[in-house]
């Protein structure tokens, strides 16, 4: 499909599009009273023009297909406001770049809504993630918790922590490595039964 659309593309656009002729008016007539052969016409007609503005207009090839069969749909549908005043082609047209901003309109507005979906869910996942933290950092003892606190939360180097606890730096080393282990452990623990949940 896409080496027809392909195709379609590098074909060069005529100098002036057809004038409707009694031939042309003759198979809408048709199409209007809901003959499917005059709608097979008319769709041979126009479909490779009809794809290749779709394919400019979306400046996505890959989806100049659907636009296209979506623009027949519609304008077949109200085929009987056509009115012969001015060419076909123009009506359809028409038509055609409103199903192709429609389709823009309802991708952009998805991709807002899978972003706003991935914020509530990235938010809820933050605040779980929180508790979690909090409640395992309930679990360290005091001295294990404070040197943790200081180091991955506030940031503080050694030598600083040091100084606020009023312990060597020695001390801050060993709490600080064992703090982790347990920690870590503590965290692996809670993913594994919430996987199991």
């Amino acid at each position: 499909m896409s080496a027809v659309i392909a195709r379609t593309l590098e074909e060069p656009l005529p100098e002036s599009l057809p004038r409707p002729d009694a031939e042309e008016e003759w198979w809408i007539c048709r199409a209007t009273g809901g003959d499917p052969e005059a709608c097979a016409w008319l769709l041979r007609r126009y479909r490779a023009r009809v794809v290749r503005l779709a394919a400019h207009v979306l400046r996505r090839p890959d989806e100049a297909e659907d636009a296209a069969q979506e623009a027949f749909v519609r304008a077949f549908r109200s085929l009987r406001d056509y009115r012969g005043h001015g060419r076909f082609y123009t009506w359809l047209y028409r038509i055609v770049v409103r199903a192709c901003i429609d389709r823009q309109r309802l991708a952009r507005h998805q991709r807002e809504a899978c972003l706003e979906d991935a914020r509530v869910a990235d938010a809820r996942q933050g605040v779980h993630e929180r508790l979690l933290v909090a409640a395992l950092l309930d679990q360290l003892s005091p001295p294990l918790r404070a040197a943790l606190v200081l180091r991955e939360l506030e940031g503080l180097e050694y030598e600083e922590i040091a100084a606020v606890l009023s312990v060597p730096v020695g001390t801050v080393r060993s709490r600080l490595n064992a703090a982790r282990k347990r920690f870590r452990t503590l965290y692996e623990r809670a993913q594994e039964e919430e996987q199991s949940v």
